[in-house]
């Protein structure tokens, strides 16, 4: 049986932010998305960050002001 070897797991950021009335969504850093409100922003970065996790690694979402980090698990459900 042949094993593949994988590298150490990455902590993955999904940070939501408005500038402007513009919600925008960057994971680690890098642009993700822009949204017209709030929670569609929160939405996408929750959806991305299950997508994350489906592969092994661990994700968080941070949502302004003050990098609110929100369940994004629990929103699995939500609309």
């Amino acid at each position: 049986m042949n094993l593949i070897a994988r590298g150490p797991s990455r902590d993955t950021a999904f940070r939501v932010t408005v500038h402007d009335g513009v919600w925008s969504v960057t994971k680690n850093k890098v642009f993700y998305g822009d949204y017209n409100s709030r929670p569609q922003a929160i939405r996408s970065a929750c959806y991305g960050a299950r997508a994350v996790e489906a592969t092994g690694a661990t994700a968080r979402v941070l949502v302004a002001p003050g990098d609110e980090v929100i369940a994004h698990r629990d929103l699995a459900i939500a609309p």
